[in-house]
């Protein structure tokens, strides 16, 4: 119920936010999936089926950075630019709702002039309302992408270290 009354008093615009929303939390999530539980899988297998053909005693480090190391970056990078476009779409669907808002307020203004401050509060709410909400949903995503980055990042170094102690030297 507070859903239908939250979009209801915002506007049609948080259908476009709930949306986006929906999308960036279905890259967060298979960002976070990927670098939990498939990672292991990936750079284990990855790495045997590199090991079978270029042999740590025969390959020299700066190959496998360039090969496989670039590939693992390349996978866990991975739409990381859409979800950046994403985030920063929210705060202009957000002024877009109070815009949308404002000209209810200047409507009812037209119709109704200034002595009716209760019929001129909806137009407020679609004004603010979206706004909130594409700050809420900002502030979230950005926090979660500096996570992921920082935890991508991470991984990288770790699996350098992988394979430098599988033997592979400069």
């Amino acid at each position: 119920m507070f859903f239908a009354d939250l979009i209801s008093r915002g506007g049609p615009v948080l259908y476009l936010l709930f949306l986006l929303t929906l999308i960036i939390f279905f890259l967060l999530v298979s960002k976070y999936f990927f670098l939990f539980y498939e990672k292991k899988y990936w750079y284990n297998k990855a790495l045997l089926a590199y090991e079978t053909n270029f042999p740590p005693s025969a390959t020299n480090l700066s190959v496998v950075e360039k090969t496989f190391l670039s590939e693992y970056k390349r996978n866990s990078e991975s739409n990381l630019k859409l979800l950046d476009g994403l985030i920063g779409m929210c705060p202009m669907l957000g002024l877009l709702g109070t815009v949308y808002g404002m000209i209810e307020v200047f409507e009812v203004l037209s119709f109704l002039g200034t002595g009716n401050p209760r019929a001129m509060s909806s137009g407020v709410a679609k004004a603010t309302i979206p706004t909130m909400a594409s700050m809420v949903i900002t502030l979230f995503g950005l926090y979660f992408r500096q996570d992921l980055t920082y935890r991508i990042q991470n991984s990288n170094t770790v699996l350098t270290d992988l394979v430098k102690k599988r033997g592979y030297s400069y």
